[in-house]
């Protein structure tokens, strides 16, 4: 699992220091993946894509305060090697006359769709592909692209009109709004979120409590337009076709299972891939271990 980030600002006059947010938002979120890391945002109507094989903590990305919009991500690793740097993301593609840049957090595991053939190998850009296919970057070309991946996910695509649209699976995703400074800012956990606007220009205003949560559940596409207004539809998510731990005959003390979320789930199944008995990550539970600590172990076996 990777971490995803970003930001979409509406206000008529730049958020002073947004470089600072970027770069807060960065370095939390690579507690989920060092691989490599990178941004994409809108310049002069052109998408700018900054990514490197290097962890956040030794990045330091600069942009101008004036952007409208910004995807973010942290990679760990799984398919396709991070030191060629076109298998890092965000990714760009075009549809139609639309370009965009895409970030994904999880495993696809259904990539041979009879997409062209590419240098890429990072199974994620099966997504860029599939909405370059459709010649469009709207709500049904997201919904196409989403119901036909299979595997674990969620997606984050900016376009250059600097509209963010944010694809919700079964990977966790958290979304704040500061009305008073006119911004929506994400990251791909609660925990990541909140720490990082708190090392921001962002703090005062989640410190006086100046900012409400945008729910955002599987299956669901959201739209955040550069003025701020929001739409949504919603889109059939398509189960693994690989067996999750619940299909390997594993039992879960009930009590956990029903205190935690998908993203328990999540880390259960990749667990299993990875080796480790998924019941393991119950007693790491009871052991008072966070989720993200979690995670992080299972990546690091």
């Amino acid at each position: 699992m990777c971490g995803l980030f970003g930001f979409s600002c509406y206000g008529e006059t730049p958020f002073k220091d947004l470089p600072v947010l970027t770069n807060s938002l960065a370095e939390h979120s690579a507690v989920r993946g060092t691989d490599a890391s990178g941004i994409a945002f809108v310049k002069s109507g052109n998408i700018q894509i900054h990514k490197e094989a290097k962890s956040a903590f030794s990045m330091q990305f600069r942009h101008p305060d004036g952007i409208r919009a910004l995807i973010g991500h942290t990679r760990h690793a799984t398919h396709g090697s991070e030191t060629r740097n076109y298998n890092n993301h965000p990714f760009s593609g075009k549809a139609g006359i639309t370009r965009f840049a895409l970030a994904h957090n999880g495993v696809l595991w259904n990539t041979h769709l009879n997409l062209p053939k590419t240098k890429i190998e990072t199974d994620s850009y099966a997504a860029v592909q599939l909405i370059e296919r459709e010649k469009k970057l709207n709500f049904a070309s997201l919904r196409t692209m989403a119901e036909t991946v299979s595997g674990s996910f969620s997606f984050s695509i900016l376009d250059d009109r600097d509209n963010l649209w944010l694809v919700k699976g079964d990977s966790p995703l958290s979304i704040l709004h500061f009305p008073g400074k006119r911004m929506f800012v994400y990251a791909s956990t609660d925990e990541i979120l909140y720490k990082a606007i708190v090392d921001s220009p962002l703090f005062p205003a989640l410190k006086q409590r100046q900012f409400e949560e945008i729910p955002v559940s599987q299956g669901t596409i959201l739209k955040i337009s550069p003025d701020g207004s929001l739409a949504s539809e919603s889109f059939r998510f398509r189960e693994s076709l690989r067996p999750c731990w619940w299909e390997m005959g594993y039992t879960i003390d009930p009590v956990i299972r029903d205190a935690d979320t998908e993203y328990l789930d999540a880390l259960r199944t990749t667990a299993l891939y990875q080796g480790i008995d998924p019941e393991e990550i119950d007693g790491l539970l009871e052991m008072g271990f966070s989720l993200d600590e979690i995670e992080e172990a299972i990546y690091e076996v």
